[in-house]
């Protein structure tokens, strides 16, 4: 049995800001326990939830963007046992490990040199861990180093398609997978260059057919367009049972999906009314 915990739902720059959606990143259990893309709030959230970042086999951090690496290096100190053993496994982008053009690294050699093993990712090669076989799937994202996640679990693959623009052959590299977690920024088809909407996650569903979706990194205009609501278009579009990813979610994947909802309601009154004037950058 494997099982999803989403530590947030929200993504961008804006969104990362005001925290409505939360961006702790989420954390996947299978025989191994990894935390992918460890955003700001990512220690907090996982305490919130019930979780032990001391337990973490991994840490996985995909691009050099803050919304997914910001508490990264606080999580391989976890890791490491508060940095007193050499543990774990570090899995990043070049951007991440090493920088790349105008990115400097995200996780410090310092950090980089405690932990046990340290894979640099690249799109189409596959990693053992455990249980896990892991494969990384190309995106178009503006840092160029990113990639995209299929985890080959004993039940199922689940996907990650991270920050990536819709580009022909994206849904090859998803086919198979039993839950699919989609990065849509925007809703609808108000499409931002490096990023999906609402459209393309339905294109996306139609080749891929998962028996789950589950929407995350939402930015600022899904508080005009409630991820539920949007959800639930989605699934009428491509008959996918579809999930907003909030703080909370928990999804068990065996012969069965479960799911089990956050007690999550964000609303407009929780955010300050000057900031809506904004809404539309991400």
């Amino acid at each position: 049995m494997v099982e999803l915990i989403s530590l947030g739902s929200g993504g961008g720059r804006y969104m990362t800001i005001n925290q409505v959606f939360k961006t702790g990143g989420f954390r996947l259990h299978a025989g191994v326990k990894l935390h992918v893309d460890p955003g700001p709030g990512a220690l907090l959230l996982t305490y919130q939830n019930g979780l032990n970042p001391l337990d973490l086999d991994c840490v996985v951090v995909t691009h050099c963007h803050p919304d997914h690496y910001n508490d990264g290096e606080v999580l391989v100190e976890a890791m490491t046992d508060h940095m007193t053993r050499r543990r774990g496994v570090l899995v990043g982008s070049e951007s991440v490990l090493r920088g790349k053009e105008k990115f400097e690294p995200a996780i410090s050699l310092y950090h980089q040199s405690k932990v046990e093993k340290i894979i640099c990712v690249r799109p189409n090669e596959v990693y053992e861990l455990g249980d896990i076989r892991i494969e990384a799937t190309p995106t178009q994202h503006s840092d160029p180093t990113t990639f995209g996640l299929r985890f080959h679990t004993n039940s199922g693959i689940i996907g990650y398609t991270n920050d990536t623009q819709y580009f022909n052959g994206l849904s090859e590299h998803f086919r198979g997978c039993r839950v699919l977690i989609g990065n849509v920024t925007r809703p609808l088809d108000m499409r931002i260059r490096w990023h999906l909407c609402s459209e393309d996650f339905i294109s996306l569903l139609k080749h891929v057919k998962p028996e789950l979706a589950i929407m995350v990194h939402m930015g600022m205009l899904f508080l005009k367009y409630p991820p539920e609501k949007e959800a639930a278009r989605i699934k009428a579009e491509t008959g996918v049972e579809t999930l907003p990813g909030h703080a909370g979610l928990r999804v068990k994947v065996d012969e069965k999906i479960e799911v089990k909802r956050p007690i999550y309601k964000p609303t407009l009154e929780t955010f300050a009314r000057k900031e809506l004037d904004h809404i539309g950058a991400e």
